[in-house]
């Protein structure tokens, strides 16, 4: 498996300056997904409230891009004035939904309020009656009708969210080979391994030094294979299948740092043909020149058609000049090929929320640290606030180590 540290770049992100953030507009939601970790607590927030929460985050993070979530953002009454917000501060409005509401009507007030990106989350453990039973590789076909309907529009941007479970495994190659087919449609994919709070005889948990009950909180599991798969297992999996499937950057964890809690690779293709990926020198030039220009982090490039002006960085990347290479060959082979448009795609590989060690471990340089009572906290320990009033943390009392 080909992970050295040495060869892979660490981004130098901080809760202060760091290219995304993360803000609530609501709590409700139209599904029901194994493994969510935001309860049903409030409702649809007030939109002067979310007006601040976005004003804060900008502020204490110099953030390049905002995740608008929930819950379901799209049932959100005021979803389009919350776009309209956030681009006029500057900052590339993105929507994490489930795509059950989106309608074409709907997406094109949505950009022309300015939103840059549609991220969905699509896979197997959401309760959507027409596509029960069906495994990852058949809910490709889902993902293609919302990847579809976004090119169809244009100007905006296309991701995904997968929950990855233990007996979806298999069937990364599959997601990612549909995503690889639709480099030109779909800019990004997450593959997030399912992390929820072990319940075990020897571990307590406590907040604000009281002892809980986590009986009545969803995020918790009592089988610890179910929720130990490594961002390593999953890329050492897609190496196998994909020989060409090399990380370029990674940010470590808090508690655990010789973990990787994400794992980026950038291929560079164009829609006929996947010719190699960015290296670590390139993700560094995109950081280090983007930061020089806007005095921020890039979360991403708003025009993912990046064209054949990047096998320039041929110069001082190797990976790139293998891309370059793949790309002479197969144009002397098919000269038409000169003339196809160059994208780029990422792959992230996600290690969530967890507790090794007796321990959480989260992402160091977390891209979704949101506002939240005049201090920032890692989004997915929102709830925690929420129901407890502050961190659940693990008490080992015996037995072995947790």
């Amino acid at each position: 498996m080909d992970l050295d540290r040495n060869e892979l770049y660490r981004f130098p992100w901080s809760k202060t300056d760091n290219p995304g953030s993360w803000v609530e507009v609501t709590d409700d939601c139209d599904l029901t997904c194994e493994g969510c970790y935001r309860h049903r607590l409030q409702g649809h927030r007030p939109l002067e409230a979310v007006k601040e929460d976005i004003l804060a985050n900008q502020r204490m993070t110099r953030c390049d891009s905002m995740a608008i979530a929930g819950g379901e953002p799209l049932i959100y009454p005021q979803i389009i004035e919350v776009v309209d917000f956030m681009a006029r501060r500057g900052i590339k409005p993105v929507i994490l939904t489930n795509g059950e509401k989106l309608t074409p009507d709907l997406a094109t007030a949505l950009k022309k309020a300015g939103l840059a990106k549609f991220h969905f989350h699509v896979d197997s453990g959401q309760e959507r009656p027409a596509w029960k039973g069906k495994n990852e590789v058949d809910i490709n076909g889902l993902r293609q009708h919302f990847a579809d309907l976004v090119w169809e529009l244009g100007g905006v941007q296309c991701g995904f969210n997968v929950t990855v479970y233990r007996q979806t495994l298999p069937y990364l190659p599959g997601i990612v080979e549909w995503c690889r087919a639709n480099i030109h449609k779909v800019q990004h994919i997450s593959l997030i391994a399912l992390r929820l709070i072990p319940i075990r005889d020897d571990t307590d948990y406590w907040v604000n030094g009281r002892k809980l009950d986590i009986s009545s909180y969803q995020t918790r599991r009592p089988s610890p294979e179910e929720i130990s798969i490594t961002t390593e297992e999953m890329f050492g999996l897609l190496q196998e299948h994909f020989p060409d499937f090399h990380a370029c950057a990674y940010l470590s964890g808090t508690s655990a740092p010789h973990t990787h809690k994400y794992l980026i690779t950038t291929y560079v293709g164009s829609r006929r043909k996947i010719y190699g990926v960015l290296g670590a020198k390139s993700m560094e030039a995109v950081q280090i020149f983007y930061h020089l220009a806007k005095n921020r982090y890039c979360a991403f490039i708003k025009n993912p058609a990046a064209g054949k002006k990047i096998f320039a960085l041929s110069v001082f990347d190797q990976e790139i000049r293998r891309a370059f290479g793949n790309f002479v060959r197969s144009s002397l082979r098919n000269p038409a090929r000169l003339l196809d448009r160059i994208y780029v795609q990422s792959i992230h590989l996600q290690q969530p929320n967890e507790i090794i060690d007796g321990q959480v471990n989260l992402c160091d340089g977390c891209a979704n640290m949101m506002h939240y009572r005049g201090r920032m906290i890692h989004s997915c320990r929102l709830d925690e606030y929420r129901m407890f009033g502050g961190e659940i943390i693990p008490a080992w009392h015996g037995g072995d180590e947790p």
